[in-house]
This record gives structure tokens, C-alpha cells and sequence, in this order.
């Protein structure tokens, strides 16, 4: 009985997460999850009560997906370079297998009703980063920058192509595997990048 409940549970999660990240929170419809999942919908409110609870649930999922576990890269002792180095390849290999996360995320951040996620991202990596910035400045490893404006820079050129990739691919006139391909190049153009700001004489 226990693995057929953990069956059931299994496939809702699923199909809700294919529902949430195609339809966002407003416009998913537990109907369509329960179609989608193959059960009636009385079965789903029975595992997951409500859409916010089963929201909620995915979201968390999904941000322990989206930001990669930074602390195992605090542990390794890389300088603050080549820390952003590996953060820019774990990122965009993880936005590649899931494209439509940037666009899930911030679609429910910015709802005025749903401001209470934001505390669920972890924002304490920041800060780390920001330390480790600080000591590699003293050390005169890396020029002076502002650290805040670099990690939203290093952000925003990992995460926008996924979020406009319709448009990406429309102007560039590209399909689906190229533009894969694109973002497996766009790794080494964004840590160019990055050197080229961060590091003294590149």
C-alpha cells in the first residue's frame, strides 16, 4: 500500500510541476494536474489538500534545483574567480535541463500575494561570495569592482537567454538543439567575460 501511495504522489508531483512551469501558479488548474497525473481530483486534494500547499511544494523543489549548492564550492579552497567560474557552469548546465525555471520563479516572486517566497531563496550565498570577493581584493588578486553588480551581472547573462529563449531563437532563426549548443558556447563567453573584468592584466 505505502509504495502505491508513493506512486500516486510520485506522479502527482510530476504533472504538477509540468503544470506550474508551463501555466505559472495564477492560471494552473488542480483539474489539469489531475488529468495530467491520471487520478480525479477528489485523490489529489486527499495527497496535497490544496493548490498552495502543492505549489509550495515544488517551488521548494525547484529553488534547491535552480541554485546550485554554492557551500560545496566554499569548501574546496578556489579563489573568488574561479568560484564564479564554477557557479557559471553548474547554473546554466542546470537552467539548460530546465528552461522554464527562471521565467517559474520570478513569475511568482513578483506576485504581490506571494512575497513570502521570497525568504525561501538562499540569499546567505551572497554574502559568502561577497567575503570571498574581499579577500581576493586584499590580496590583490582581483581589480576593484562592486561585487553586488558583478554577481547581478554574472546572473542576469546566465538566466535572461533562458527566459527570452522564444525571442532568442525566433531573430537568430535557430531550433531547439542549436540552441542548446548556443548555451554550451555561451559558458567559456560568459567566464571570458568575467577575467576580463575581474582579473588584473587578462
Amino acid at each position: 500500500m505505502k509504495q502505491q501511495n508513493s506512486q500516486t504522489e510520485e506522479k502527482i508531483l510530476e504533472a504538477a510541476e509540468k503544470i506550474f512551469l508551463r501555466d505559472g501558479y495564477g492560471d494552473a488548474r488542480m483539474q489539469d494536474i489531475a488529468d495530467l497525473a491520471g487520478i480525479n481530483k477528489a485523490l489529489l486534494h486527499y495527497y496535497f489538500r490544496s493548490k498552495d500547499n502543492l505549489f509550495e511544494y515544488i517551488f521548494e523543489k525547484k529553488i534547491s534545483v535552480m541554485f546550485p549548492k554554492m557551500e560545496e564550492l566554499f569548501g574546496q579552497n578556489l579563489s573568488f574567480y574561479e568560484t564564479i567560474c564554477a557557479f557559471i557552469e553548474k547554473y546554466v548546465s542546470i537552467l539548460a535541463d530546465n528552461p522554464y525555471m527562471p521565467f517559474f520563479v520570478m513569475s511568482t516572486i513578483n506576485r504581490a500575494d506571494r512575497k513570502d517566497f521570497i525568504k525561501k531563496l538562499p540569499v546567505s550565498l551572497n554574502q559568502k561570495l561577497i567575503e570571498l570577493y574581499m579577500k581576493d581584493l586584499s590580496e590583490k588578486k582581483v581589480r576593484e569592482v562592486n561585487p553586488i553588480q558583478l554577481i547581478i551581472s554574472i546572473i542576469s547573462m546566465c538566466a535572461f537567454p533562458f527566459m527570452a529563449r522564444p525571442v532568442i531563437k525566433e531573430i537568430t532563426k535557430i531550433d531547439e538543439e542549436q540552441f542548446k549548443m548556443l548555451m554550451n558556447f555561451r559558458v567559456a563567453e560568459i567566464q571570458q567575460y568575467i577575467k576580463y573584468i575581474l582579473i588584473p592584466n587578462s
